[in-house]
């Protein structure tokens, strides 16, 4: 018989750092929360985030019949070097190794068959997964399974691991006992605004959310045109991604290394790329061998050129 006990101990069996579980019932306050921030347009170019606004605030639009979420996460922290050698274009820890969505997709998918062995042949109930392409305030799902408190950088911030770390979910049909929704909320952060200081960008908005116009993962990654002057200049080295407002974050201090090692530099692009020879690739061929398996074929050669182009140029202007 499938209960919550076994679903925990079962999510640590297949690789996962974190498990916890979760009623499915609507957010209505970070429901409010995101239709305002979508209103403000600070979503940028993300138009898919509108598009599916029911289905990321209703699980139950996701799946019929939803009784828990599953709520996972996997610690993927890496130390930077202290040292970044000149035409070096910084990338962020998440995206060094192999793409998380495939390293997730696979013990997610280990998982289900493990719950579903659990149950028997004869069970009719379903589960249904994401990583974080699908519609889903997976966040504030998982604040409320007790993973953690969402910071004032929108992060969401764990006892053990601080913010890094990926999540994922899987809704099911079964019935499981929920976990406690973490206790003290935001409050966490207290009168600490290093993150809001420290964005070069000013990206960081009250209430926990984001100006994504201004963030400088959101432009190296998902942002497909010429970026300004006024926010490029403040780029820095930054050629894919952005880890500043969690750098400086105290509970991050606390960080563990991963012991993920499909996640580690040495298997995908690196802590650090060539700017140069980012900007030597001529084909889109060329461009998805070079980034082949990680995450960053997500900017496409175009946007990581454009990026290059910047990196080089903040180092001209030092």
């Amino acid at each position: 018989m499938l209960n919550s006990e076994l679903v925990k101990k079962l999510a640590f069996v297949c690789g996962f750092d974190m498990g916890a579980i979760t009623t499915p019932e609507i957010l209505v306050g970070d429901k409010n929360r995101l239709r305002l921030w979508l209103e403000r347009g600070n979503q940028g170019k993300m138009k898919w985030i509108e598009n599916n606004f029911e289905k990321r605030t209703d699980p139950s639009k996701v799946l019929n019949n939803v009784k828990s979420i599953i709520m996972l996460g996997i610690n993927y922290y890496q130390p930077n070097s202290k040292d970044i050698p000149e035409g070096m274009g910084l990338v962020s820890r998440y995206a060094r190794g192999k793409d998380y969505h495939k390293v997730i997709a696979r013990k997610t998918k280990h998982l289900i068959t493990k719950l579903k062995d659990n149950m028997g042949s004869n069970t009719s109930h379903e589960f249904y997964w994401y990583v974080d392409y699908g519609p889903m305030l997976e966040k504030a799902y998982a604040a409320k399974a007790g993973l953690g408190f969402i910071g004032k950088n929108s992060m969401l911030i764990n006892r053990t691991f601080g913010s890094w770390f990926f999540l994922s979910e899987i809704l099911t049909t079964v019935e499981l006992e929920p976990d406690e929704p973490y206790h003290g909320d935001h409050g966490r952060c207290a009168e600490c605004r290093l993150c809001i200081d420290a964005c070069p960008t000013g990206a960081i908005l009250p209430e926990r959310t984001i100006d994504s116009n201004k963030c400088i993962s959101y432009l190296t990654i998902e942002h497909q045109s010429e970026i300004n002057d006024d926010l490029s200049k403040k780029m820095s080295n930054m050629l894919f991604g952005c880890d500043i407002c969690q750098d400086v974050c105290p509970h991050n201090g606390r960080a563990v290394l991963t012991r993920h090692k499909e996640l580690l530099p040495d298997k995908g692009v690196g802590e650090f790329i060539d700017a140069e020879a980012v900007l030597k690739l001529k084909t889109n061929e060329e461009f998805l061998e070079f980034t082949a398996g990680t995450p960053l074929t997500r900017t496409k050669l175009s946007g990581l050129q454009r990026n290059a182009k910047i990196v080089l140029q903040n180092y001209s202007h030092k």
